[in-house]
């Protein structure tokens, strides 16, 4: 998987001393409070959860705080860049059909817009940890090898896989309120057998690289211990029974690192006058006021999540099994809320991840620009 432009050789003739600067991204602190070890909100899902015992109430609770801000920092790169959409008219006005994409399939087939959500999201979220793998190996003045790339690549993207094969081809991968849909031709015993495989393969080459480039002068440890713990995480995650807060919990770390990349990112390029909206650079200057402005957004697309469910109940459609029944244990809301969270939160969730594609490939570097010191700090 492509991330940043590699700019720099194979290996430089001799080992640069590395300075205090050049093995993080931003500082010690930045990367171990908001990149790294931010992981430990992982647990606050699971807590919430314990405390409401409501996989609907954790969603919400997830998404307002944290789920919902990350997504709409996005657009403070993307759609609210004149810029943006001035130099890339037709991606941009490209992101308005999914909406449309979405209601539509949510109409049609619920089960199949889950299944597709967490597919991409599954893709989303290695892409992420991809990406700030290759910013710390970019800016590493010792230079990287191609051979240490393509193993951390494929340790991350084969850890989120094994245990959720198993699971989808048994039918026992349930989110949403659905079973996610899995091809006929790929439910063989063998197969999850083989993802093992390649899981084991690349976690032991992982190793084995790791001990090298520890004995070479090469060792990176903020990296290494970024690309390690999202690995176990990835891997842990969908052996949890409650996947719906399981997944959650995972969100809340790529959610809460997410928020720190584009601050950090937005600062640089206002710094380097990349940015030309006014209200983004602004906002970008602290982390409350940005968190301030996208929930704000994610406010704003609650009272639309909120009209639209209420809309559904009214007219009584999106209702699962007997009446009666399902009154009892609560399906016919469940039912009701999920059509309404999809269709609305994953219009502009899919967005993000739409956009965040082509600034995780660092395609345009006024919109993903190197890590570099900034002023000041």
């Amino acid at each position: 998987m492509a991330t940043l432009t590699p700019s720099l050789t194979l290996r430089p003739p001799a080992t640069p001393r590395l300075g205090k600067r050049d093995i993080w991204l931003v500082s010690p602190f930045y990367d171990l409070t908001f990149i790294i070890f931010s992981s430990v909100l992982l647990v606050f899902p699971h807590i919430s959860f314990e405390l409401i015992s409501s996989n609907i109430f954790v969603d919400l609770i997830v998404t307002m705080l944290i789920g919902g801000p990350h997504l709409f920092a996005t657009y403070t790169m993307t759609l609210m860049e004149p810029d943006f959409r001035k130099r890339y008219p037709v991606y941009s006005r490209g992101a308005l059909l999914l909406p449309i994409i979405i209601v539509t399939i949510a109409v049609l087939n619920l089960t199949l817009l889950v299944t597709i959500f967490f597919f991409w999201a599954s893709v989303h979220v290695i892409h992420q940890v991809a990406y700030i793998s290759d910013a710390y190996r970019m800016k590493d003045p010792r230079g990287w090898r191609w051979s240490s790339r393509i193993i951390d690549y494929g340790i991350v993207c084969s850890a989120i896989y094994p245990i959720a094969t198993s699971k989808l081809i048994h039918s026992e991968f349930q989110t949403g309120g659905r079973t996610l849909l899995f091809p006929d031709f790929l439910r063989l015993e063998w197969v999850p057998g083989v993802m093992w495989g390649i899981f084991i393969f690349f976690t032991i080459a992982f190793i084995v690289k790791t001990v090298w480039e520890y004995r070479n002068g090469l060792f990176h440890g903020p990296k290494t211990l970024h690309i390690a713990m999202a690995a176990v995480l990835f891997l842990w995650t969908p052996a949890l029974q409650n996947l719906d807060v399981a997944f959650q919990g995972l969100n809340v770390w790529h959610s809460f690192q997410y928020l720190a990349l584009v601050l950090y990112l937005n600062r640089l390029r206002a710094e380097r006058g990349y940015m030309s909206s006014h209200v983004a650079a602004v906002v970008s200057r602290r982390g409350y006021t940005l968190y301030g402005m996208c929930l704000a957004f994610t406010l704003g697309a609650g009272i639309v999540f909120l009209s639209v469910l209420a809309i559904v109940v009214h007219l009584g459609l999106f209702q699962t099994g007997d009446m009666m029944n399902s009154l009892f244990h609560g399906q016919v809301f469940q039912g009701q809320h999920y059509f309404a969270f999809y269709s609305v939160i994953l219009s502009f969730l899919l967005i993000h991840y739409y956009f965040d594609h082509f600034i995780f490939l660092g395609i345009d570097k006024k919109i993903t620009p190197d890590f570099a010191p900034l002023k000041g700090a």
